[in-house]
């Protein structure tokens, strides 16, 4: 047997062995010690059957183990620090996805010259049959609007518009009332089925009856919604903004176009995008006209002579100084305009009569008028005119607008007398009266804003010298602008059915009887009995809802469901309910 004193040094430790824990290299001890472990199939031996059959699982572990481990090459090695800590893992980056992964940049089907794709064969016969024209109008547009949001990227900003103008053409928007399905179901019907009944736009069941009062119209419809609606729920800032909104309309109009959806409305929807292109460029013209009217030589009238803009500049108050107000005209800026606009376009007599009554202060405005007005002719400013404005580098060049009276449909009718409207009558019959006609000075920058045809309210001053001028301007319309009773109908809901407050009445004392039986067993409740407050009428139209008031210490209600003040009050305040 071998001496074992010669395998321990003085120390009673194994020759060679480190005499503390830092001289241990771990790296390598757990290096031999992997290099130098038995088989698992070995070690399977020393435990028996039941460490056998947990060979297959130890190797799994122990691979993943060393897999996961921080070590090189997957050694199971923990690596060290400069301080002797293990290093800790570092976090991957997670890399942002381009735009093109995300689909950002996908086409959204409103691009400038963006086409539908070539129809299949099969696509071509299931159109043939969702559009067939033995279909009625309102399912197969109810299909065409579904099927058409499915092929085209709507932002935010364009499913409101398009929405808007659905719901304004008489299509309503939302899950149809009692029209839940599921999956089971719309796989045993067809496309057209699946179609109409997942559909989120839909024809109410009250437009398509023989007596509706609805007629398919997409030009007259258009125009009131680009005319009248659009410009009030929709801001228009920028020409971008014009052309977005008239796209929206115009695509889906080429839509209907394309797959053949109604072909009996054909001309009516080449009508609608003709429209669509007037009134792109209509739009923003009445947007700018809108901050321009009504011109600087019209307000320097205004401010001089008692109209609207007569105090309404406030750059000269100690208060705004420094500020950048552009509303309203001082004085001396109006009088410098009035008298350049005078000297270019002002005829001789005019001049005369404006010289003789500002010396005597007798400048006046002798006629005000609120009427509607339409652009017949624009003239801008001459050559002798520009010349002469040369030298007022701060003025505009002063050009003419023709206008003729015209009625805004928007506007109640005129009140008349009976008297009046007799006489109205009888001479419309005879002789048409011509509308009225006004020729108005207005700068050229302003007249580039306007076009023939567009449409205005205004009010119009006549002064004592014989010049008219614009003093408001209260809305400026494009050249087709109309009201329909469409807009009455937005938001509108069909009324829900209340029951009579007599069985109302009769319903809520059924039900207080059975709880006083279930308390009392006589029919009432102890302490609780209401007072009968000479209510003798028990169809009195201004009872409670209940037939009885539901008093309480806290308010005071009256048997005509007043509160405290009423009648009957004096007996209410001077008993104590609880007493009753």
């Amino acid at each position: 047997m071998e001496d074992r004193s010669k395998l321990l040094n003085e120390n009673n430790q194994p020759v060679g062995s480190p005499t503390s824990c830092q001289d241990v290299d771990m790296n390598s001890i757990t290096q031999k010690v992997a290099n130098t472990s038995l088989d698992p199939a070995q070690e399977a031996n020393w435990g028996g059957d039941d460490a056998k059959s947990n060979v297959d699982d130890e190797k799994t572990t122990s691979a993943e183990h060393l897999n996961e481990s921080d070590g090189p090459q997957g050694t199971g090695a923990v690596s060290l620090g400069e301080d002797g800590e293990p290093k800790k893992k570092k976090k991957k980056k997670k890399k942002s996805k381009s735009k093109r992964q995300r689909g950002l940049n996908k086409p959204t089907g409103f691009e400038e010259y963006y086409v539908d794709p070539p129809v299949t064969p099969q696509e071509h016969e299931e159109e043939l049959d969702l559009y067939d024209k033995s279909r009625p109008f309102a399912e197969r547009i109810e299909t065409a609007i579904q099927r058409y949001r499915a092929r085209r990227k709507l932002d935010s900003e364009r499913a409101n518009l398009f929405d808007k103008y659905m719901s304004y053409g008489g299509v309503d928007s939302g899950p149809k009332m009692f029209g839940g399905n599921d999956m089971r179901s719309l796989g045993e019907q067809d496309s057209a089925a699946i179609a109409a009944a997942t559909a989120t736009n839909f024809v109410a069941s009250d437009k398509t009856t023989d007596d509706a009062k609805f007629v398919v119209d997409f030009d007259g419809c258009l125009k009131g919604f680009l005319s009248s609606w659009l410009p009030q729920c929709f801001d228009i800032a920028t020409e971008k903004q014009a052309r977005s909104y008239t796209a929206v309309i115009r695509n889906f109009l080429n839509y209907l176009l394309y797959h053949d959806v109604c072909p009996e409305y054909v001309s009516q929807i080449h009508a609608a995008r003709l429209t669509c292109d007037i009134g792109e460029r209509q739009l923003w013209d009445v947007s700018q006209a809108a901050a321009w009217l009504p011109g600087d030589f019209n307000t320097a009238c205004s401010t001089l002579f008692g109209g609207y803009y007569e105090n309404i500049y406030a750059g000269d108050q100690e208060w705004a100084r420094g500020l950048d107000l552009k509303m309203g005209m001082s004085k001396e800026q109006a009088r410098k305009v009035l008298k350049a606009g005078l000297a270019a376009n002002g005829t001789d007599e005019m001049i005369q009569k404006f010289k003789t009554q500002a010396a005597k202060s007798e400048i006046k405005s002798i006629n005000v008028t609120n009427l509607g007005l339409e652009v017949v002719e624009l003239s801008p400013a001459e050559k002798d005119v520009k010349e002469l404005y040369t030298s007022l580098s701060d003025l505009w060049p002063l050009g003419k607008i023709r206008l003729r009276e015209w009625h805004n449909p928007a506007n109640p009718p005129e009140d008349l007398t009976d008297e009046e409207r007799l006489a109205l009558t009888s001479s419309t019959t005879t002789t048409t009266t011509p509308p009225r006609e006004f020729v108005l000075f207005l700068e050229d920058i302003v007249l580039e804003k306007c076009f023939v045809g567009m449409k205005f309210d205004a009010t119009i001053r006549e002064l004592s010298f014989g010049i008219e001028h614009l003093d408001t301007i209260t809305g400026v319309y494009c050249s087709f602008y109309d009201i329909l009773p469409n807009e009455l109908m937005m938001g509108w809901r069909e009324h829900v059915y209340l029951e009579p407050r007599e069985k109302m009445n009769q319903e809520a004392g059924e039900e207080k009887e059975e709880e006083g039986e279930g308390e009392d067993g006589n029919g009432s409740e102890i302490g609780n009995a209401v007072p009968h407050l000479d209510n003798d009428d028990e169809d009195d139209e201004d009872a409670p809802i209940n037939g009885t008031a539901g008093f309480e210490k806290s308010t005071t209600t009256t048997r005509h469901g007043e509160i405290y003040g009423g009648e009957g009050t004096e007996f209410i305040e001077e008993r104590d309910f609880d007493e009753i």
